[in-house]
């Protein structure tokens, strides 16, 4: 637990913390330890001088006072428990005058020096979301701390923050947090409501037993309303359609293997909403999972119309418990015959003919359904057919037409990469298209000229793909834009940087660019930035801005081309400018994102300019925001180990991020040097040898040669740093180069 108490500001007790902060500091604002740690006694003064009558005289002392000695030194745990009170108490200090900002950033900083108090993390959850930071409170409430205390309300609310971002996962873990706060509290119409919530987001995650779990809590809490103060209203709420969720929480159930709870969701259902062919395809469902096969099926027949794919699964299910399998196709082209525009069977149909190996009659189905519909799944195995039968020609004519009704090539998932991998494929497609398009392309070309054009960037044939964006271009001048931006961003991916370049000044040259191109700007600095041509970049990155003041990405651009140019004292003026600039918004996660690349890139920028407190200050004030950033703890605790400071603070966070990225080397770098710090020779030689192990830098293969000297492995020691001056040398780093260079020399001589 968190406390602060007259024997930890003291370190009375035998604890041997001295009153002296000669070695307490923090990085944040307004930071009052000292006068923490002597208020007690300065009140203890006051007290004692006003009760007093008259005056005393000044004391006069025949010896100097002398600073009180700790029984023992300091440890760094005690370093750690000091600052974190001190930064406790301003933050309080703050949070009472109503400077919720420093507040927050106090108590944060508080937490990286006491990682399993909950509360501070539970300062920092409602102060965060009173600024309206919610995803910065989502982050800390998923710290892994006791949130005995935590206001379920909150969590849960944070958790519908999360899910509407699409992050399923964390909301997850928000919603058992708060079931677990209540666990052992009387349950209430707020618990049934956060069951049905969780039950709703683990069958969106398909975690069917724990939605099952979560459905049958909502289910008696409905049937024993009286439990959990459910008036009618509240039911009402809470079911909104009843026999739709009636229907839902039904299917969980037969999903998880609860037929029973399935039966009885399902008679709810038709209790609500009454439906012959539902009540029947339901009730086939349950007979089919509770081994009735033969009443399943009398069941089936009379459900199949309106009811997607399933009933026709389900029949296939059973007829295969039934040893009658093959009955299945015969039976479905029965009912397609009757039922033509249903496109479920069409589609369940045409599939179950490809698999059987006719293909013809699949191929032949395929093409009516997309001709009353056009839809990925019907191209994605269309395709799948034509490409096994080496029918070039009618692939392209499919790939083409996909393009035009579908509107991009991705519908094609696996497929398109698949074709892309096939050398023969891909052969026979550019032959088919070059025939097909001629030398003088007509409108109908543009899309089988686009979709060769993307296979072949996708196999990184880089001249065959211009052949046929410039066809694309030809055949159809007004779809430009959507063409040149694939063909650019195509070739950035290829590291084909110059020819990028050329794309996007074509792109820009065009009339008629949405929103004057500032895409295209963007793009086009990038390119120019990694051809060494800073100014163009500069200037391309500018007009990106102007031309969209609204995005940081955009805005940011600038210093970045700064930064990859080596444009040292301009990349960190503009980063801190975009800082100033957009810091205040915490409305869109991309712009928080753009913020933190540039603090981890002004940290890097100090670290260059030998700047080392002002780099731990960008990193702190990432981890502030974004507690868990791997890169963020890598470059902080390899500060601190380089410099033989908070050695445990800095082991700690760097092995967070080895374990979550384990095939990182630099983070296995950082973990090898601070065990070095740390004086564990062979583990870290151990950790370096991972480092090396593929393209080491001279940093790494400096480390591994300390490590092997220390060891006792002298001539490897000579052999990592003969490679790491030679890294050095190639990296235009003189000044490591020598440093490395001069180790050779005195271990040689």
């Amino acid at each position: 637990m968190f406390r602060i108490s007259m024997r930890h500001l003291f370190g009375g007790g035998g604890t041997g913390v001295s009153p002296v902060l000669d070695g307490a500091r923090t990085k944040c604002p307004g930071h009052p330890a000292a006068i923490l740690l002597v208020f007690p006694f300065l009140c203890l003064c006051l007290t004692v001088s006003a009760a007093a009558s008259p005056a005393p005289a000044p004391l006069v002392l025949d010896d100097s006072p002398e600073l009180l000695a700790p029984r023992r030194p300091r440890t760094e745990a005690d370093r750690n428990h000091i600052e974190a009170l001190a930064l406790w108490a301003t933050g309080r200090t703050h949070q009472q005058n109503k400077e919720y900002a420093k507040a927050l950033r106090c108590y944060q900083r508080a937490l990286r020096f006491d990682p399993r108090s909950a509360e501070i993390v539970q300062a920092i959850i409602p102060i965060a979301d009173r600024l309206n930071r919610h995803a910065v409170a989502a982050r800390y409430a998923l710290i892994d701390v006791e949130l005995n205390d935590a206001d379920p309300m909150l969590l849960r609310r944070l958790a519908v923050f999360l899910a509407g971002k699409g992050d399923w996962t964390s909301a997850a873990a928000l919603y058992e947090k708060a079931v677990a706060v209540r666990k052992n509290a009387k349950q209430s119409a707020a618990d049934v409501f956060l069951r049905m919530e969780m039950g709703r987001l683990y069958l969106l995650m398909e975690k069917y037993e724990r939605a099952a779990e979560c459905f049958a809590h909502v289910v008696n809490a409905v049937e024993h309303p009286d439990e959990f103060a459910l008036d009618v209203h509240l039911s009402r709420a809470l079911l909104d359609d009843p026999g739709r969720t009636y229907q839902l929480m039904g299917e969980c159930f037969l999903t998880a293997d609860r037929p029973e709870d399935a039966r009885a969701a399902f008679q709810k259902v038709e209790q609500h909403s009454p439906d012959s062919a539902m009540r029947q395809y339901n009730l086939a469902r349950v007979n089919a999972q509770t081994d009735k096969p033969a009443e399943a099926l009398e069941a089936l027949e009379a459900c199949f119309a309106g009811q997607g794919t399933a009933p026709y699964k389900t029949l296939a299910d059973v007829l295969k418990k039934l040893g009658k399998k093959d009955e299945l196709i015969g039976r479905l082209e029965k009912l397609h015959a009757a039922e033509p525009n249903n496109l479920p069977l069409g589609y369940f149909l045409a599939a179950r003919l490809r698999d059987a190996g006719k293909t013809d009659r699949a191929e032949s189905l395929y093409r009516k359904l997309l001709d009353g519909k056009p839809m990925p799944t019907g191209y994605r195995e269309l395709a799948d057919i034509l490409r096994r039968a080496k029918r070039f020609d009618a692939l392209l004519s499919v790939l083409g037409e996909s393009v035009e009704k579908i509107g991009v090539l991705n519908t094609l998932g696996s497929e398109e990469q698949t074709i892309s991998g096939d050398g023969e494929s891909l052969r026979g497609l550019v032959d088919a298209a070059r025939k097909s398009i001629g030398k003088t392309p007509e409108g109908s070309a543009f899309c089988k000229a686009l979709a060769v054009a993307l296979l072949a960037l996708e196999a990184k044939r880089f001249e065959t793909a211009g052949e046929f964006f410039g066809l694309a271009l030809e055949a159809d001048p007004q779809r430009a834009d959507e063409a040149l931006m694939l063909w650019g961003v195509g070739l950035l991916s290829g590291d084909r940087a110059a020819e990028a370049v050329v794309v996007f000044r074509r792109a820009i040259d065009q009339t008629a660019l949405p929103s004057g191109g500032p895409a295209f700007h963007f793009y086009l600095a990038g390119a120019l930035a990694l051809e060494g041509r800073s100014e163009e970049a500069l200037a391309a990155a500018r007009i990106a801005a102007e031309k969209n003041k609204s995005s940081a990405r955009y805005r940011g651009r600038a210093a970045w081309v700064f930064y990859y140019c080596r444009r040292h004292d301009e990349a960190m003026d503009a980063y801190r400018e975009l800082i100033d600039e957009f810091d205040a918004d915490h409305a869109f996660a991309e712009t928080r994102e753009v913020l933190r690349e540039a603090r981890m890139a002004l940290s890097n920028l100090a670290v260059i300019k030998g700047d080392k407190p002002q780099a731990e200050e960008w990193l702190e004030q990432v981890l502030d925001e974004f507690p868990d950033d791997l890169g963020a703890m890598n470059d902080l605790g390899y500060l601190w180990a380089d410099q033989g400071r908070n050695l445990r603070r800095a082991e700690r966070m760097i092995r967070r991020a080895v374990a979550a990225e384990p095939e990182k080397m630099a983070y296995r770098d950082s973990l090898g040097w601070v065990l070095y710090r740390t004086q564990k020779y062979s583990e870290a030689v151990t950790e370096l040898e991972k480092a090396a192990a593929d393209k080491p830098d001279g940093v790494v293969l400096d480390h591994l040669g300390d490590s092997y000297l220390k060891t006792g492995q002298r001539d490897k020691a000579v052999a990592a740093w003969r490679k790491a001056a030679e890294e050095f040398r190639k990296e235009k780093d003189t000044e490591q180069a020598e440093t490395v260079e001069q180790k050779l020399l005195t271990i040689e001589n």
